[in-house]
């Protein structure tokens, strides 16, 4: 008689991206888990030991399937995320409009690193600098992001294009203390992409 199939990791937080991507509030239980899995809960709390320990597996693993990004462009991060808020609704709620505790980070970015880099040496700024003005654009990001996921607001590509220009532009000219029209046209392009 042959021995039941192992249930691996991986199948399980697949599992579980179903279950929230399926559920209209977003809830994942371990038991909702097991009947994806069509098991008992038991090779779950074997990988996962309990929730709490799933959900932090979890977070981990969508935000590196869905959101890590290897890009041209700085619109192209934005992008990459607000893509994510309107085709994975439950998914960016589960991930950015969860409770969370007063340590935790707003915004948990899996390009951070390599976005940071990108600004240093595309815009010729100090990291700290480039750190400052990306955080304000992940703020941004995030509320038109949680507009998008909720349905509060429909963009269009053109209109999410525009706000994303208008935006980098009033960063530019805050960050590099820019007033001419035509010095914030050579760092959009320098930029890539940002203007089309």
């Amino acid at each position: 008689m042959p021995g039941k199939k192992r249930i691996l990791r991986d199948d399980i937080l697949d599992a579980a991206v179903r279950v929230i991507q399926q559920s209209d509030t977003g809830t994942l239980t371990m038991r909702t888990l097991a009947k994806e899995l069509g098991c008992s809960t038991q090779p779950i709390y074997y990988e996962f030991q309990n929730q709490e320990k799933l959900t932090e597996e979890l977070l981990l693993y969508i935000r590196h399937k869905y959101l890590k990004a290897r890009c041209s462009s700085y619109r192209d991060y934005a992008w990459v995320f607000l893509t994510f808020a309107e085709k994975e609704k439950q998914l960016f709620r589960f991930l950015y409009l969860r409770p969370r505790s007063a340590e935790s980070k707003l915004l948990e970015d899996e390009n951070q690193q390599q976005t940071i880099e990108f600004l240093v040496s595309t815009l010729e700024m100090e990291k700290q600098q480039a750190e400052e003005m990306h955080q304000r654009m992940q703020y941004y990001c995030y509320g038109l992001g949680t507009m998008i996921a909720t349905g509060y607001r429909r963009m269009s590509v053109h209109e999410i294009d525009k706000e994303l220009t208008d935006f980098f532009c009033i960063l530019l000219r805050s960050y590099k203390h820019l007033s001419d029209e035509a010095k914030i046209n050579y760092w959009l392009n320098r930029s890539r992409h940002l203007v089309e």
